[in-house]
């Protein structure tokens, strides 16, 4: 079986689940990747990057970096073995993936040769296809006013759980809401609650899709 085979259960692929800090002025000035497997979080990766002009006031009131805590860190560029060689073992995720999906891209259009969704094993240049926990929640979770990241983590009751494992494994002094890691963190509980490990890696992508979201609910068995 092709490692992206689509009748996989999707809990049995490596899912990296991205956040990124920082506009297409800035690039890139954290990032944070929380990988679930086996329906878990099995780590964490995230490091703040120097940016490629200077941070407006606006968005260090947002994500908490000014030029001062980026200066002397690598640039985002310098993170190509990383990212490349995380699609190149799994499937990319975010919350509101298209911000993520269009920086990544601004960054690198494309990744090396990395396995496609394809029961035959074929190989593809695509950062994508995208799982977006936003659509996931939009998805299953209709009746909520609004789908921001912090309103489906106080809907599923998963506030406790993502304190704890922020304490765990994100730096001191980034374990809140526009911190890199902690994002991607939030985003891999809300994926995992939401996808019942069982499911296949098709259903997934049918219904954790910007275009798969509308008219989908009820895919996935839970």
């Amino acid at each position: 079986m092709s490692p992206l085979d689509p009748r996989r259960p999707w809990a049995d692929i490596p899912l990296h689940v991205v956040d990124f800090e920082g506009s297409r002025r800035t690039g890139v000035v954290e990032y944070g990747v929380a990988t679930l497997l086996g329906g878990r979080v099995v780590g964490l990766r995230t490091a703040a990057c120097a940016p490629l002009a200077p941070v407006p006031g606006a968005e260090t009131r947002c994500h908490g970096l000014a030029d001062a805590d980026l200066a002397g860190r690598r640039p985002f560029s310098a993170e190509w073995d990383l990212f490349n060689e995380l699609r190149g073992s799994g499937l990319l995720a975010s919350h509101q993936a298209s911000v993520e999906a269009g920086l990544l891209a601004a960054t690198w259009p494309h990744p090396a040769a990395v396995p496609a969704v394809s029961e035959t094993g074929v190989a593809e240049a695509s950062w994508g296809p995208w799982v977006d926990s936003l659509a996931l929640a939009r998805a299953r979770l209709p009746g909520l006013p609004d789908h921001a990241l912090g309103s489906v983590i106080r809907a599923l009751g998963l506030g406790p759980e993502l304190d704890a494992l922020a304490a765990e494994l994100c730096p001191e002094g980034r374990r809140r809401p526009h911190c890199a890691g902690f994002d991607a963190l939030a985003a891999a509980l809300v994926v995992r609650r939401l996808a019942p490990p069982a499911a296949r890696l098709a259903e997934l992508l049918a219904l954790g899709s910007p275009r798969g979201a509308e008219g989908a609910q009820g895919e996935l068995p839970l």
